[in-house]
């Protein structure tokens, strides 16, 4: 479960969200914008983002910006505004935000922003790894385990998965996934590419997990976050 520091002075209003938010797989720690600068503010333990609420903020919305980033424990995480239509001109990129929703938000409008910052924050480096849900990776080692158990892929096997994962979210027809896997001097159809992606498939999609996904009229691509039937 990721740890969510929720700074908000209007708690009464936004207290609404935080169901969705622990059902998404979030747990809150609420705190009100002054207390940012109380000589006794001690962020959280193991903090993995940071929403600050600016609608009825009694803390100036560059003060409090900051002030958040100003924080050791605080700085490095990502920071999510709420605001309004009105307050969205006023934004300054200077304030080091990394996203924002305007208000009114929908509970699971937050948690699907919420849920693919913290993908991005862990996201695939090809220089190591990658883990999501119940598959893991070892770029370096050329492994990959599904349930903890070794899963037995070709080179080019492997070498497509990277190729989507180090790309994930993004889609890409067949001609492209053949020259980047295959490379330009592979004769060979298209029709390769579905044999692997099948094959993949067979081997790390276990259960209802999907991880590989087709997008019609178009080719392929890895789904940003592994996703549950």
């Amino acid at each position: 479960m990721h740890h969510v520091l929720f700074v908000t002075d209007d708690w009464d209003q936004k207290k609404r969200l935080r169901p969705a938010l622990l059902d998404g797989g979030f747990r809150l720690s609420q705190i009100a914008s002054p207390e940012l600068f109380t000589e006794t503010f001690t962020p959280p333990d193991k903090l993995d983002i940071v929403v600050a609420d600016l609608e009825r903020c009694l803390t100036e919305s560059a003060k409090l910006c900051h002030a958040l980033k100003r924080e050791t424990a605080l700085k490095e995480l990502p920071l999510v505004l709420l605001l309004t239509e009105e307050q969205l001109v006023r934004i300054d990129l200077g304030w080091a935000i990394d996203d924002y929703l305007t208000l009114p938000a929908s509970p699971a409008r937050l948690v699907q922003r919420l849920r693919f910052l913290v993908w991005k924050l862990h996201r695939v480096s090809p220089k190591n790894g990658f883990s999501h849900g119940e598959l893991a990776i070892d770029f370096e080692r050329y492994e990959v385990h599904v349930q903890g158990v070794p899963v037995d892929l070709t080179y080019k096997e492997f070498e497509l998965l990277k190729f989507l994962v180090a790309n994930a979210g993004k889609a890409f027809t067949r001609e492209v996934l053949l020259n980047k896997v295959w490379g330009y001097d592979y004769y060979g159809g298209t029709r390769t590419v579905d044999v692997h992606i099948r094959r993949l498939r067979s081997k790390i999609e276990l259960g209802s997990a999907s991880y590989i996904e087709t997008v019609r009229n178009v080719g392929y691509k890895f789904v940003a976050e592994a996703i549950t039937q």
